[in-house]
């Protein structure tokens, strides 16, 4: 049968084209992790710059009966420093008078993803300085534990001190799968065995850990790290000598209204921090393919 002619359809009356739906996606952006793996300071008063001191060391040496020791190079104490230059990040927003007056973006809103936006960007800086350690463990193809077991030899080798408190390991997710992988492939005695079983199971918390090996490796696993070649560059790391971060309190939100410009309210958000290698020895880098 064919259609019913001069019949009110839906479409002769005037309807509203879109009703938000109750559900809301939050953005598909990584977490932050960095700056709970790590020494943190707050900014420093009066100056820009900051040092962190490294102490030195005093070498003995024997010494024949009878025989005067004049002081000389063993005996000179000498202490050494790495700086931290406090910069700013930013971002801005123009929300256009007609979203303000009829949209559903808020003032609030803008604040709260400014926020974000600085800490990503903040965090993937502190990744970013994984590029710079001199020590490195280069994975023959995808990372292994022993990979991971050997970052953790060289940082144990080099003395660094504190031994006694779990290493991180802050790796990509492709790493973290590979490291997963591995366990599941060992064998049967995997599955009783809490120390492996703490890395496969749970779910990822909200500064990015993954479970701990053994107790003394905790796993980190997130995005944003530097590449080297056809490598992602990961680390191992001491949490309280490797790397350190002055930070201010909160990021500045300034809101001006703008006229001539285009009717619009400007959003304008900084924050001042610094990131910095501490002591190099206490971090390897763990290169995988990425």
């Amino acid at each position: 049968m064919g259609a019913v002619s001069s019949i009110t359809e839906f479409s002769n009356s005037v309807n509203v084209t879109d009703v938000l739906a109750a559900g809301i996606s939050p953005a598909l952006v990584k977490a932050n992790c960095m700056m709970a793996v790590m020494h943190t300071e707050g900014l420093p008063a009066g100056t820009m710059t900051a040092k962190l001191t490294k102490k030195g060391y005093l070498t003995a040496a024997s010494l024949a009966e009878a025989t005067a020791l004049a002081p000389d190079a063993n005996g000179e104490l000498t202490d050494s420093s790495v700086s931290a230059t406090i910069a700013k990040c930013a971002v801005v927003s123009g929300v256009s008078v007609e979203q303000g007056q009829f949209g559903s973006i808020t003032a609030d809103r803008i604040a709260a993803e400014h926020g974000s936006a600085i800490a990503r960007y903040v965090d993937n800086d502190a990744l970013s300085l994984f590029s710079g350690l001199s020590t490195s463990v280069t994975s023959t193809s995808i990372l292994t534990i022993d990979d991971v077991m050997l970052g953790q030899f060289n940082i144990f080798n080099s003395e660094c001190p504190n031994k006694e408190v779990p290493l991180k390991a802050v790796l990509s997710h492709r790493g973290h799968y590979n490291i997963k992988k591995e366990i599941v492939q060992s064998g049967a005695a995997v599955w009783s065995n809490e120390s492996y079983l703490d890395v496969l199971g749970g779910t990822p918390q909200a500064n990015c850990y993954v479970g701990s090996l053994l107790g003394s490796i905790d796993f980190h696993a997130t995005s944003g790290h530097a590449t080297s070649g056809s490598d992602t560059v990961q680390a191992i790391f001491h949490p309280m000598w490797a790397f350190a971060g002055f930070f201010a309190p909160a990021p500045v939100t300034w809101v001006k209204e703008k006229g001539s410009e285009g009717f619009y309210t400007e959003y304008a958000t900084y924050y001042f921090y610094d990131v910095l290698e501490w002591n190099d020895l206490c971090g390897v880098k763990l290169l995988s393919d990425t």
